[in-house]
This record gives C-alpha cells, sequence and structure tokens, in this order.
C-alpha cells in the first residue's frame, strides 16, 4: 500500500512537471509526431532507469560510508551524462534523428533520488514522475489543438495561455491539499 500511496503521491498530487517545473519547456513545445515521440520517450526512460540505479549502487556503497553523501549530485550528474551520450549515438546511428534532451531527464533522477530510501522507492518515484510527464501530454495537445481552432497562431498568447492553464490544473490537483479540509480543524 505505501508503494501505491508513493506512485499516486509522485504520479498526481505532487507532478513533476506541474509542481517542481520539470519538463515544461518540453511540454509546452511538444509535437504529435508518434514515431519521433517514441523515440524520445524510449531514450528518456531508459536514461532515467540506467542513470538512477548505477547511482543509486554508486551511492550507497560509495558515498555512504565515506560520508560523502554531499556529492551524490555530482556523481550522477557524471553517470547520466555517459549514459546520456551512449544512448544518443545509438539512436541517431540507427534512426538518424536527434533526440537531445538533458533537463528533463537528468531532474528526474535528482528528485527520485534525493526524496527515496530504497531502490524500489527510487524506482517507483522515477516511474511517477515520468508518468506525470507523459499523462500531462494530452492536455498540452488537447489544449492547443482547441486554440488552433480558434485561429490563433502559436506565438507568446500561447505560452501566457498555457501557464494560466498549468495554474489551473496545479490548483485543481491541490484544492484537496489545504488544511480547513482536514477533521479536527473545525471543532
Amino acid at each position: 500500500m505505501i508503494y501505491f500511496d508513493t506512485f499516486a503521491f509522485y504520479t498526481l498530487f505532487c507532478s513533476a512537471v506541474l509542481i517542481y517545473g520539470v519538463g515544461i519547456n518540453k511540454i509546452a513545445d511538444f509535437q504529435n509526431g508518434a514515431k519521433q515521440n517514441i523515440t524520445f520517450f524510449t531514450k528518456i526512460v531508459l536514461s532515467i532507469f540506467i542513470t538512477t540505479i548505477i547511482s543509486w549502487g554508486v551511492i550507497s556503497t560509495v558515498l555512504v560510508p565515506l560520508k560523502l553523501i554531499e556529492l551524490y549530485p555530482v556523481v550522477s550528474l557524471l553517470i547520466f551524462v555517459c549514459i546520456n551520450v551512449f544512448l544518443e549515438v545509438i539512436v541517431r546511428i540507427t534512426t538518424g534523428r536527434e533526440t537531445s534532451e538533458f533537463v528533463v531527464s537528468y531532474m528526474i533522477v535528482i528528485i527520485a533520488l534525493s526524496e527515496s530510501s530504497t531502490l524500489i522507492n527510487t524506482i517507483l518515484i522515477c516511474i511517477s514522475c515520468f508518468l506525470s510527464f507523459i499523462l500531462l501530454c494530452p492536455f498540452v495537445t488537447t489544449f492547443k489543438n482547441k486554440l488552433k481552432s480558434n485561429g490563433q497562431r502559436i506565438s507568446e498568447t500561447y505560452y501566457s495561455f498555457f501557464f494560466f492553464f498549468l495554474a489551473i490544473l496545479i490548483l485543481i490537483i491541490s484544492v484537496f491539499d489545504v488544511s480547513w479540509l482536514n477533521s479536527g480543524v473545525i471543532q
């Protein structure tokens, strides 16, 4: 049950995109090309999972015994860069597409490593953060299509409407997390 609570928390209530702001720029410029998106998302998933597992192993076996836990962002960055470059080379050789992406994947790895206590919990937080990114894509596509059907171009007004749309989504998700809804406050 605790794993379900963690999954629901990081997927819906504490969405990596909406609360932490991870990947807002990628979500705003999301395109509907299925083939390109599958390659892009597959590379992101592989880089996140491989980096998280290797980083967790290095942190728990090397940094914790040496009491150098403050260096975990640097260690995870070095591991992430190596894995990301390797996967980027494989994708460019096999498909000829460029899938370079850094911030979303690395921030998900940092969130998962800093807010977990076990390897299973770390992997679960990675999955949840990535799913929060994926779950927002249909909303953004619908929002973008609605603006295009009204005759508006994708310009500066799109981004202002987009951030207003995200603010409304944050309010909808967070409305139940207020103290006056808790029992025992009003007696």
